[in-house]
């Protein structure tokens, strides 16, 4: 599991284009709601048919006939459905639209496990606004996490604190707090394969500084002596499962008497290994669903590429079965387990992919309602979470309504009637319709200059700004009667995904994004250092990665029509910009481009 953490991450940079976040209603929600003659489902226990009332973000009241007690409430039908608290995502990465996603899918809360700290502490302001319609999840984040010099989670590009002495546990800790950590990640790797690793005097020092500061303290692992140690030094909780084939009743045993928890985040495991399951998951929330869900709340077409982009090329179904005969192991013997996805890691992505962990939990072994536990209350447990987990006086109004029971079957949660987010009912807020270019554009004929037709000039780009190495320069260039735009560089392994090219964005200040949907290709003409180049198209509605396109050059001006029509629709209607850019295997490298076009 040493490359378990997001994609997001490894390709971090593209992410800022694409900061678009939800700005909080003022509106307060005064007047009393009650969903009516639900069958209930309070977090720990189906209570039968009850109503819930709500006000100001905040459930007053669950009981029978409640209609009798507030007479002006405004009601909502639950009969013949069941209601839910806000699912809990126990292991996510998240930034940008993440949130946003994930609340569509009734996931209200996410628990991250490694994030920019900016991104995070925005959030935490967001959390406490209990009686506002914020439109999106609250989040509670580990920020950066604690690893060794070169250990897992500093290879992606940009540079993080890690520690080398256990001495320095104390202060280490500290500086996470102060950055606003919830709790403390710690990545443990006992195996010696792969990334460097703290040891485990560190662990012990790490662990017990989080909780001399007041602070959980989960721990990163992928094997089962990983595990073992980690339980032993004292961590508050496993945020992963493992393959290793052994008899994991002593384990169990230690964390049961401990009240220490796991979280098995199958979902990635079963990615790792080879196992789709997202083509159910994809049917279940798309039109003509069996659950005849309002599938435009879902916006699958753009969700379905992160979902089926598995990173396991081999199936090892019986180290994915391994993976949950442990957690069942676990369970049976009474360690907490709480549900999380580790979205949005290939073949997982934010919101849905809970949907997915929940079936996962139970095919290895648990109950309908303990995998809901494990989604709700289980998690407000082992993170000591207030007001949220449960359908209970005094807690957040965080709830799902869906019209089939998740007690009999567990996929009957994604019958989505409807979402409540402190109080509010979550729609489709569709995005305002960007321009749409219903017509060609010129990115560059580069006579004159480097300018497009969008006011806009080009712009070097490399992996340098992110702690790669790669070298570039670009120039405006005439030679044998052609006007061109040159770059010039070398492509360098310091970064994770190295690159080094050019950028031309649709707009000065790189957030106006436009609809390409019926752009058929881009068009130039090249010539340069042999060798296979990439266009890198930008689309807000697939923010972790942009979308590539493979062409090759040689030292013959030649002209490229790279197709779009092979592209989602879904998404080429919100773009950002294009890259075109040398990429491994190349080195040092001379790229000419000339009479770039976006061809409708």
């Amino acid at each position: 599991m040493k490359k378990l953490f997001i994609t997001a991450c490894v390709l971090c940079f593209f992410a800022t284009f694409f900061m678009m976040l939800p700005t909080p209603s003022a509106v307060k929600n005064d007047s009393v709601t009650i969903i009516s003659h639900a069958n209930v489902f309070d977090g720990e226990h189906w209570l039968g048919k009850r109503d819930v009332a709500f006000k100001n973000g905040m459930i007053v009241d669950v009981a029978k006939d409640l209609q009798q007690k507030y007479v002006d409430a405004l009601i909502v039908d639950g009969s013949n459905k069941y209601l839910i608290p806000g699912l809990i995502d126990a292991h996510t990465h998240a930034w940008d639209e993440a949130l946003t996603q994930a609340v569509k899918f009734g996931v209200t809360t996410e628990l991250d496990m490694f994030t920019n700290n900016a991104f995070a502490s925005m959030q935490r302001e967001k959390r406490e606004q209990h009686d506002r319609n914020i439109g999106q999840a609250d989040l509670f984040s580990a920020g950066t996490l604690v690893t060794a010099p070169e250990g897992h989670g500093t290879e992606y590009g940009f540079k993080i604190a890690t520690i080398d002495d256990y001495k320095k546990a104390d202060a280490f800790v500290a500086a996470r707090i102060s950055e606003g950590s919830d709790y403390i990640k710690i990545v443990y790797d006992v195996s010696g394969r792969g990334r460097p690793s703290i040891d485990k005097k560190t662990l012990v020092a790490v662990i017990k500084a989080s909780h001399q500061q007041g602070k959980l303290a989960v721990v990163h692992i992928s094997d089962y002596q990983s595990a073992d140690d980690a339980i032993n030094a004292g961590a508050d909780g496993l945020v992963h499962g493992f393959m290793t084939k052994v008899d994991v009743k002593s384990l169990g045993q230690t964390m049961y008497k401990n009240n220490q928890f796991m979280i098995p985040t199958l979902s990635i495991l079963a990615s790792m290994m080879g196992q789709d399951r997202s083509g159910q998951l994809i049917k279940d929330f798309s039109k003509d669903s069996q659950f005849q869900v309002e599938d435009s709340r879902f916006n699958i077409e753009e969700i379905a590429p992160q979902l089926t982009n598995l990173r396991g090329q081999h199936s090892r179904g019986d180290l994915f079965k391994q993976a949950q005969t442990n957690t069942a192991a676990l369970a049976k013997a009474g360690v907490l387990i709480l549900a999380g996805t580790d979205a949005p890691n290939p073949g997982t992505a934010h919101g849905i992919s809970l949907h997915g962990e929940l079936e996962l939990l139970v095919d290895a072994g648990l109950s309908e309602t303990q995998a809901l536990r494990a989604a709700t209350s289980n998690v407000a447990k082992a993170f000591k979470l207030t007001q949220r987990g449960y359908i209970k006086r005094n807690m957040k109004a965080d709830m799902v309504l869906v019209s089939r029971d998740p007690a009999q079957d567990i996929t009957n949660t994604r019958s989505i009637v409807n979402v409540y987010k402190n109080g509010y009912e979550i729609k489709n807020n569709e995005e305002k319709l960007t321009d749409k270019l219903t017509s060609s554009v010129k990115l560059g004929d580069f006579e004159l200059d480097i300018v497009s037709d969008f006011k806009t000039t080009w712009q070097p780009t490399s992996d340098q700004r992110f702690g790669g190495n790669s070298d570039i320069s670009i120039s405006h260039e005439h030679n044998d009667g052609r006007h061109f735009l040159l770059m010039k560089g070398e492509v360098k392994t310091k970064f994770s995904y190295p690159w080094a090219g050019a950028f031309s964005s649709f707009s000065v200040d790189n957030k106006k994004a436009i609809n390409i949907e019926e752009i058929q290709a881009i068009s130039f003409d090249t010539k340069g250092s042999t060798g296979k180049y990439k266009i890198m198209i930008f689309s807000t509605k697939q923010p972790m990665r942009p979308i590539e396109i493979e062409f090759e050059v040689n030292e013959q001006w030649r002209k490229k029509t790279l197709s779009l029509t092979h592209i989602a629709p879904a998404l080429l209607r919100s773009v950002t910009g294009v890259a075109i850019v040398a990429t491994l295997p190349n080195s040092r490298f001379e790229l000419m481009i000339d009479d770039v076009w976006l061809d409708h």
